[in-house]
């Protein structure tokens, strides 16, 4: 079925309405395509920090010389936003990361134009930007969410992590402008299980529950850094500075976090999501969940405009060149990605911290 918010656009105009409709229950006949449920626009991978666990401040690995800083247009933006819209449901949420998001010069502009067209919206940032000016800038775009980035309390170790010094103080002062000059956002952190971070997690969500001002926290966990040639094992090679070594130690602070959310602190990842978390640090080599990735349900836009559904399997478009994500999303060559997606067994980023989906297991077979 069509998403109830696109039937109303439609209808607005009974005019082209038949032909819209016909041509969009055409995307998904019988119900055999799965609908968008992720959606993020890796929109710039520049970035002004020099984080020991992230190294989008490095030239990309990933793109050639000749696409450097080759953004995608507004206009671009503006006609893949809508395509999406078509696809997928009235509360669907489009993220915005990077890098740093609001390093991209016409972040605001496609904010603004995904709030207009009816997402859902979250930014994704290390906070270090945001004054006054940048916190009415967004409130003006229409942006429904925040995430900041703050791993400790220990302002030293937040530094030393983030590569330079006064960060820390800088989130503490993004969330202060946020709450006095765009008080209708809703402002979360993001905090991450490292080796240097896990012994005084709990002193942090004790202090995000405390704090009026911020709405949640989402737990996430290390994993290889970013913009880095894939390493098998990682955590036992170049990275593994960052991985929790005391796995009996760690394995008690996700308990006591499931603890913490059962009694409602403000912890936003479910209880099946920090057992997933227990699970991969306990024993990272083996798949977190008992079914299949959910990532075939995913659209990732890269900084410079390249369409995947999951960055390991190649590139289905270019929204640069006028690529129709409807014809796409149903395209022969994104279903066999779909089929490649469900024979992974990589424990990466997306499926364990962004976009964890609980397993979906038969009653009957529960037990098997």
């Amino acid at each position: 079925m069509l998403s109830k918010v696109f039937r109303e656009f439609l209808f607005k105009n009974r005019a082209q309405a038949q032909n819209k409709l016909s041509a969009c229950e055409g995307l998904f006949p019988g119900g055999n395509v799965v609908k968008p449920e992720f959606g993020c626009l890796g929109i710039t991978d520049e970035c002004m920090l020099r984080c020991k666990m992230c190294y989008k401040w490095q030239p990309d690995i990933f793109i050639s010389e000749k696409d450097v800083n080759s953004y995608p247009s507004v206009d671009q933006y503006r006609k893949f936003l809508n395509e999406l819209r078509e696809l997928v449901d009235k509360e669907f949420v489009l993220n915005f990361g990077g890098g740093e998001a609001l390093l991209f010069e016409h972040i605001y502009e496609v904010i603004k134009i995904g709030s207009e067209y009816g997402f859902r919206t979250n930014l994704n940032s290390n906070g270090f930007l945001i004054d006054e000016q940048v916190a009415r800038r967004l409130a003006d775009a229409g942006l429904e969410n925040i995430k900041l980035s703050l791993d400790s309390v220990d302002s030293k170790i937040h530094d030393h992590m983030r590569g330079v010094k006064g960060v820390h103080e800088r989130v503490l002062k993004a969330i202060d402008n946020l709450h006095k000059f765009a008080p209708k956002i809703r402002v979360a952190l993001i905090s991450v299980i490292y080796e240097q971070t896990y012994r005084d997690f709990i002193p942090l969500i004790e202090w995000i529950n405390n704090n009026e001002k911020i709405e949640h926290v989402l737990v996430m966990v290390a994993m290889q850094p970013n913009n880095t040639p894939e390493e098998k094992n990682w955590w036992n090679g170049k990275y593994e500075f960052l991985w929790p070594k005391d796995k009996k130690a760690v394995g008690r602070l996700i308990d006591e976090l499931i603890e913490m959310k059962n009694k409602r602190y403000k912890i936003n990842n479910s209880a099946a999501q920090l057992k997933a978390v227990k699970k991969y640090l306990e024993y990272p080599e083996k798949f977190v969940k008992k079914t299949t990735c959910n990532m075939d349900k995913a659209v990732h836009v890269s900084s410079i405009g390249q369409l995947f559904l999951c960055f390991n399997y190649g590139i289905l478009g270019d929204i640069r060149n006028g690529d129709d994500l409807r014809k796409i999303w149903v395209s022969d060559k994104a279903q066999q990605v779909r089929e490649k997606i469900k024979r992974c067994k990589k424990n990466c980023h997306f499926l364990i911290n962004c976009f964890f989906e609980e397993d979906k297991i038969p009653s009957n077979l529960q037990n098997l």
